[in-house]
């Protein structure tokens, strides 16, 4: 039997899902860069930088400060939407483990198992 609270929070979770417009994958990250220059230190940026993974490989550009805001903005909307898929998927696991018959709920019951072994003295 489906619970109709888990199937709200679902349904919910797919609603605020759908409301996301604009999402980009990545890391966006802040860099500066000191040089020398006549005895002097000059620090140089700050630069913004979106480093992202792409066909298994590491893809970095530069963000200009126009632009940083609106990425920042869609880092964020990915990792939300992220959080959100996972509540959604435990959530699914969860109902379909609660339709179970309990003899197989408890054939698959999670299982304990200590961090450490105690060592027995002899």
């Amino acid at each position: 039997m489906m619970t109709p609270s888990l199937q709200q929070e679902r349904s919910r979770l797919l609603e605020e899902m759908a409301r996301i417009d604009q999402m980009i994958r990545g890391h966006v990250s802040r860099q500066t860069f000191r040089v020398q220059r006549g005895g002097q230190t000059i620090t140089q940026g700050p630069y913004f930088l979106l480093q992202r993974r792409e066909k298994g490989r590491n893809n970095c550009q530069r963000v200009g400060t126009d632009e940083v805001e609106t990425i920042v903005a869609g880092v964020e909307a990915y990792a939300r939407f992220q959080k959100l898929a996972q509540r959604y998927a435990a959530l699914t696991e969860q109902m379909t483990w609660d339709k179970q018959a309990p003899d197989i709920k408890k054939k698959f019951r999670p299982f304990w198992r200590p961090t450490s072994r105690k060592r027995r003295s002899v």
